[in-house]
């Protein structure tokens, strides 16, 4: 029985360590496009959209669409290192500058070198343009869990609500007290405090660009 666009897109994703969600937003397509695909929702996607998975995954559209890859082109990827980094989605809050983070990782990425040894590091895109021009929608920030934040870095802070789900912002630390991290964003420009008893800051130690 011939494979399907369905099952070779499937392991290109798998391979390549993305969930139909996360595949969908990195090749800029709406966020059920994969899985309409995968569930033949879809039954002929456009070439432009074969297109712009091909090239997330490092493949072909010609692979993805016939099974056969373009003269030149690489073959589907093969893992060649552990992915067990997680990535994590966020969405807007319903507070000015809040995201929402989900409570599963969308993505699971090769671990970068500042978090190799590091447990519970995680990843999360960056949604919106707060932090505008140090953190650009897409970017995905690192953190470091256990560093303890200093004045003058960039930070995540996180609070659960009620139902445990994490709120989350990223600010620049400009200083504390026993009360308040003092905090600053960039666009608009603002600094203002956040309550230490509702707040926990971790160390942001670098980013992957969009």
């Amino acid at each position: 029985m011939a494979e399907t666009l369905s099952a070779r897109l499937e392991r290109a994703m798998r391979d390549a360590g993305y969930n139909p969600r996360s595949l969908s937003l990195a090749a800029g397509l709406g966020m059920t496009a994969v899985r309409d695909i995968m569930d033949e929702r879809i039954a002929s996607p456009r070439y432009a959209t074969l297109s712009a998975l091909a090239k997330v995954l490092g493949v072909s559209a010609q692979y993805l669409a016939t099974g056969a890859q373009s003269e030149g082109a690489a073959p589907a990827p093969a893992t060649t290192s552990t992915r067990d980094f997680p990535i994590y989605a966020a969405a807007r809050g319903g507070d000015e500058g809040v995201l929402v983070m989900d409570s599963s990782p969308m993505q699971y990425i090769a671990r970068p070198d500042p978090l190799l040894t590091v447990i519970g590091a995680f990843g999360i895109y960056v949604v919106g343009e707060s932090m505008s021009p140090a953190y650009e929608q897409g970017d995905i920030a690192l953190v470091h869990p256990g560093l303890p934040p200093r004045r003058g870095i960039d930070v995540i802070l996180t609070r659960e609500d009620a139902h445990g789900t994490p709120d989350v912002l990223i600010k620049h630390l400009t200083g504390w007290d026993d009360e308040a991290w003092q905090v600053r964003q960039y666009n608009p420009p603002r600094d203002f405090s956040l309550p230490r008893r509702e707040w926990s800051a971790k160390t942001i130690v670098g980013r992957y660009n969009a």
